[in-house]
């Protein structure tokens, strides 16, 4: 990486304060069966949001290890 650390570390507060809202925004199971599209549509945003987590998270690393906080 070749971006300066304070631009890095910068970066690195912009993903944890992303990843926590997308945690909060994540929606819990629900307890009843409900019907095929309301399960389709929460399964889908379900996924959405972790496919957008897991890319975070995995930003998070990258800068965490090249800023030494590995």
């Amino acid at each position: 990486m070749n971006q300066p650390e304070e631009e890095r570390r910068t970066r690195l507060r912009e993903i944890e304060e992303s990843l926590e809202r997308l945690r909060a925004d994540l929606p819990a199971p629900t307890g009843d069966a409900g019907d095929f599209v309301d399960s389709g549509q929460y399964l889908a945003q379900r996924e959405e949001l972790q496919g957008q987590i897991e890319q975070l998270e995995a930003e998070r690393e990258t800068l965490r290890d090249s800023l030494g906080l590995g």
